[in-house]
């Protein structure tokens, strides 16, 4: 028997609830699947047991220490899906024959990496 059940969420302190929760919903379009605005607090759906949430704080540390990590079949059509939300990505790497990165921040400045498989 295992001291855990499974996996729930990761969550992120943001600045800005409002602006957080539109960039999460509406620009990487995430289900919003539960909202307590007297707390700041939302989560997303990202796929099935997988949720990221945001927290309303009053200050953020400027250095992320983590980040969410999304799976993509294509880096490059998820990047056109970005552009054209307006978000940029950076650090883009590939280690050879195993998996393409890029990273972009959300309004906080909270990093989220994609994540494509070289691996067949």
């Amino acid at each position: 028997m295992s001291w855990y059940k499974q996996f729930d969420l990761v969550w992120f302190p943001v600045v800005d609830f409002e602006r957080a929760k539109a960039f999460y919903q509406d620009d990487l379009e995430f289900e919003l699947v539960l909202e307590d605005q007297e707390s700041s607090w939302a989560e997303f759906q990202i796929s099935p047991g997988a949720k990221i949430a945001i927290h309303g704080v009053k200050a953020t540390n400027a250095n992320p220490i983590g980040a969410l990590v999304i799976d993509v079949e294509n880096i490059e059509k998820s990047e056109l899906f970005l552009r054209g939300k307006g978000i940029k990505l950076f650090d883009k790497e590939e280690i050879p024959g195993l998996t393409r990165l890029a990273s972009f921040t959300d309004p906080d400045g909270n990093v989220i990496q994609l994540s494509q498989s070289l691996v067949e």
